[in-house]
């Protein structure tokens, strides 16, 4: 039972926690009185569709959130960081809980839970100086749509996180074997849905540039490392240490 509870409590696991505790609060948590900040309840919709796709509540979001439309400055320096614990909608939070849980596992295992989640928070924190100018010059004409949005989801960081992996691999291809299948699968399938089907393509508000931002600083976080090592960069064998020590 210990065994096991030890195996779940993880770093990914608890982050997961906190982003699904975090979601059901700001969807939920009443207004106060008086309270005129941001609000995302869809007035025109049935209270069902409001809360199964999100157009509600913000409670949290007005002060973890990042845009302009948030009070009291919406673009300070700590929303870069705090907005990555929120989610617009059930199927956000689903969809990045379940490519979090696989893909930072994976990391965690491989790299440590504090190498993955520096390089989560840091890509995170890069990518949204990064995302909106480059998205602005790719699609111009969206660039007002855009700023009346709020910036929220942890795509960015999961993202990074898998370019950082992915990176890996390539350095050290043999390791690609010890990844389970149900990962493989699962992050193809986050990526697919998160990029083509989340995204609808480059030129929408719910844009690809963090995603792509993420693969590319993942991946170029981890080069000095490999040069480092003059291109060795095996696996740390964290099932087989666990096995010799017990």
């Amino acid at each position: 039972m210990k065994k096991n509870l030890k195996k779940f409590l993880t770093a990914t696991n608890i982050i997961i926690i906190i982003l699904i505790v975090i979601y059901f609060l700001d969807r939920f948590i009443p207004f106060p009185e008086g309270y005129e900040g941001y609000d995302a309840w869809e007035e025109n919709n049935y209270p069902v569709l409001n809360y199964i796709f999100g157009f509600c509540g913000g409670f949290l979001t007005n002060f973890m959130g990042f845009g302009r439309i948030l009070t009291p400055d919406g673009e300070a320096f700590y929303r870069r960081l705090t907005c990555v614990f929120l989610h617009g909608h059930i199927l956000h939070l689903i969809a990045n809980v379940v490519g979090l849980y696989f893909i930072g596992n994976y990391a965690e295992k491989r790299f440590g839970w504090l190498t993955s989640y520096i390089v989560f928070f840091t890509v995170a924190f890069i990518e949204s100086y990064i995302t909106d100018p480059l998205f602005f010059a790719i699609a111009p004409d969206k660039k007002e749509e855009t700023l009346s949005q709020v910036s929220m989801g942890a795509s960015g960081g999961i993202f990074g996180l898998a370019g950082f992996t992915l990176a890996a691999i390539f350095f050290d291809i043999k390791s690609f074997r010890n990844i389970g299948k149900p990962t493989i699968i699962v992050s193809a399938i986050y990526g697919f849905l998160t990029t083509y089907v989340v995204g609808l393509g480059w030129t929408t508000v719910c844009h690809n540039v963090s995603i792509v931002l993420g693969l590319v600083l993942g991946t170029l976080i981890i080069l000095p490392f490999f040069l480092l090592k003059k291109g060795k960069f095996s696996i740390r064998n964290t099932e087989t240490e666990n096995e010799n020590t017990e």
